[in-house]
């Protein structure tokens, strides 16, 4: 299983990797906002394509799709 590889997904927006994202209630209207950063090793990593696509879609972003072995794709997770 060491050598197997793992696909899992960053978001780009132009030069920006998703980093997080918070929606809260104010005053009745839910707010979302977006964190950002130009550096892939610390933004978030998700694991499936369906739940990056629906992220991806919700700001207008894309999809980065990255293959790693079992134990890279278990440290990229734990970040």
């Amino acid at each position: 299983m060491p050598n197997k590889e793992y696909q899992y997904y960053f978001i780009k927006l132009g030069n920006l990797y998703y980093v997080k994202n918070s929606c809260r209630n104010v005053k009745k209207k839910e707010m979302s906002s977006y964190e950002f950063t130009n550096d892939e090793s610390v933004a978030f990593s998700l694991d499936k394509e369906s739940i990056a696509k629906q992220t991806a879609d919700e700001y207008g972003g894309r999809i980065v799709v990255r293959n790693a072995t079992f134990e890279d794709y278990i440290k990229q997770v734990e970040r």
